[in-house]
């Protein structure tokens, strides 16, 4: 049932009571949008300011050429890449490795690792571990997160350095933080499974060094500087370091490739230091 309300309104025109209610409205519009003036409210959502990736500045392999033989760094890390995987040009190994040196010396460290990788894995050069282990450092330092895995994954299988599962053990801690997803530092916990101590050791380590990782060292004794190209086989762990198998034959965390095609520029290029005698 619906009741109706008497309102005992003085006598006007019907025309200012039009009035009133439109200038009402208006009012109450007003109110509700926000002036330039207005602060934005303390939980709104951040202002996107682009929703665009930044693109490379060459679109065809000529550009990509023309970019590198002017000396941009990133576009001699880009043709690198091609030249080394033979994508979409005949491989060149020597001038990949030229190009990659130029774009880590311009601050690609993308490109230190590349440099690291190829000495590691003798791609079109003899395989020499204490160089690999000094572009992997650099790369390490700039928080490259596959050059820090490879640093603990050569500690761990002793691949041209004496192994040392607790330094190997630290920086697979800190590839971790940077997003490894490989177990590898699961794996070298395992096998220090009998020894807690060392655990403890190598978690203050890494703690130690990530404090400072733009200037951090890898504790590594090096074996040789021109090694076999044959990486060691897997290792057979005894039953005293490994549980609960008697013999359990566990292979080093493997050594990763560059799957991404990233371009990151930190403020100061590094060159790698002269290999340790």
């Amino acid at each position: 049932m619906v009741r109706l309300v008497q309102l005992n309104l003085p006598w006007r025109p019907l025309s200012a009571y039009r009035t009133a209610v439109t200038l009402m409205v208006t009012a109450v519009v007003l109110a509700a949008k926000p002036t330039s003036s207005q602060p934005a409210p303390e939980d709104a959502a951040p202002v996107l300011l682009s929703t665009k990736s930044r693109q490379p500045a060459w679109k065809t392999l000529s550009e990509l050429q023309h970019f590198a033989a002017q000396g941009n760094p990133a576009a001699c890390f880009a043709l690198g890449v091609r030249l080394l995987e033979a994508d979409g040009v005949a491989q060149d190994t020597t001038q990949a490795i030229a190009l990659f040196t130029q774009a880590a010396q311009g601050g690609v460290t993308d490109a230190t690792f590349r440099l690291g990788k190829i000495y590691h894995d003798g791609l079109g050069v003899p395989v020499d571990y204490p160089r690999a282990l000094d572009y992997y450092t650099i790369a390490a330092q700039a928080g490259v997160m596959e050059a820090q895995h490879n640093i603990g994954a050569m500690l761990a299988s002793a691949r041209g350095v004496k192994r040392d599962l607790v330094e190997s053990l630290a920086w697979l801690l800190i590839a971790n933080k940077f997003g490894d997803t490989s177990g590898a530092d699961a794996q070298v916990r395992t096998r220090l499974a009998k020894r807690p101590a060392d655990i403890e050791v190598a978690e203050a380590r890494a703690a130690e060094l990530l404090k400072n990782l733009s200037h951090a060292t890898v504790r590594a004794i090096l074996l040789a500087k021109n090694p076999a190209v044959v990486a060691p086989p897997p290792e057979t762990i005894s039953p005293v370091i490994l549980a609960p198998s008697p013999a359990t034959t566990i292979a080093p965390p493997k050594i990763e490739a560059s799957d991404l095609f990233k371009v990151s520029l930190p403020p100061a290029p590094l060159e790698p230091h002269a290999p340790s005698k």
